[in-house]
């Protein structure tokens, strides 16, 4: 797969929004949809994570059409999918609801978990809860997925007590606090936020607004509307527990009112055999809503299906897509990058598989 100085591809700072585990790589979602999609087409990702492929849709002149169980996904997605329209516009905007939040004394707090008041300076996590209060009231999902990128971490520009970026996890005894007072210290909430918007804006965004972009928190499964015209399918399925995205953002899943995180990683993340059971029902969905001729692209943790036969993941998805009139075209390989790649450890994924379906038979002729 080639990297972005071979494609000529720029990455877009939108990408950096927010973080989340195991999300594709932005310069594999642009070569997959421009090589297998048009522009003024739909690309819908049924599992969309971090939006990566639906914002890669949208500045490539797609519309993008995405769908996720998890909420913290949904609104990253949302966020980068509604950017403020220029740095200017959003500083002013900012500046508003810093107002707005100084002057939130009326807002009514929940009482934080003792897992989240762990996490905080007391006075930067009641103005963390206002800012969400007001950001979530107004439908500002651009504002409140910067906010989630800035939750937790051990740099200044964070608003947590030394921690890591990714899953959330405390590291007091890196830092502890008598040798690092300031680290522990309330931080500005509308400070971090200008900063974190400065970062976005520091690259000039090229963005067609009037393209419509749609995102829904539901099971994909339940989707009944679809936009009109071809639609690709680019996704990356939450694979056999491989991933465990609910706990990973668990953090940042309470501030957004999702408290159950341990039952939303048992819908998201399935086991092997409710998986595959899912994949079909995806299909056969599927099959009715694109044309045939249109392409399926999956990407998929090269990973052992069946001890016995041996049979991988890939291709036992693969043959469930055939039996619901789907033909594999291609299997490439995408290396992952283990350095950089949350995976829990039992996994032992060390390559995925792009699984390249189209809707038809294989006889059927390739798209002019």
């Amino acid at each position: 797969m080639p990297d972005a100085t071979q494609t000529g591809y720029t990455k877009s700072t939108l990408h950096t929004l927010a973080p989340y585990v195991g999300k594709l790589r932005p310069n594999v979602a642009y070569k997959l949809i421009t090589e297998f999609s048009k522009k003024g087409e739909v690309v819908f990702d049924p599992f969309c994570g971090s939006g990566t492929v639906a914002l890669e849709a949208w500045l490539n002149n797609r519309m993008p059409l995405a769908t996720d169980l998890n909420y913290y996904a949904y609104i990253v997605t949302l966020g980068k999918l509604n950017p403020i329209k220029s740095h200017t516009e959003a500083t002013t905007k900012l500046l508003q609801y810093c107002s707005w939040v100084e002057k939130g004394d009326a807002i009514e707090l929940g009482v934080a978990p003792q897992w989240v008041q762990m996490f905080f300076n007391p006075i930067t996590l009641q103005e963390i809860q206002r800012w969400v209060h007001v950001l979530k009231t107004n439908e500002e999902w651009f504002f409140l997925a910067c906010l989630m990128g800035i939750l937790h971490h051990q740099r200044p520009g964070f608003l947590s007590y030394p921690s890591s970026h990714g899953a959330p996890y405390l590291r007091l005894q890196k830092f502890p606090k008598d040798k690092y007072p300031e680290l522990y210290e309330y931080r500005n909430v509308g400070t971090r936020m200008q900063k974190k918007v400065d970062r976005i804006y520091k690259q000039q965004q090229t963005l067609d607004f009037s393209i419509p972009s749609v995102v829904h928190y539901c099971n994909t499964l339940e989707l009944s509307a679809f936009p009109q015209g071809n639609i690709t399918i680019i996704t990356s399925p939450p694979y056999m527990r491989s991933l465990t995205y609910a706990r990973d953002n668990r953090l940042r899943l309470w501030f957004l009112g999702v408290t159950d995180w341990v039952g939303l990683d048992k819908e998201i993340s399935m086991e092997k055999n409710e998986f595959l059971d899912l994949m079909s029902k995806c299909f056969q969905k599927w099959n009715t809503i694109q044309e045939i001729g249109m392409y399926c692209v999956l990407i998929v943790g090269d990973i052992v299906w069946d001890k016995k036969s041996q049979l991988r993941l890939p291709q036992a998805i693969c043959d469930v897509a055939v039996k619901h009139g789907y033909s594999l075209e291609e299997m490439r390989d995408y290396p992952t990058n283990l350095a950089r790649k949350v995976v829990k450890k039992a996994s032992q994924i060390n390559t995925e598989k792009i699984c390249i379906l189209k809707r038809g038979n294989n006889d059927e002729k390739d798209r002019s």
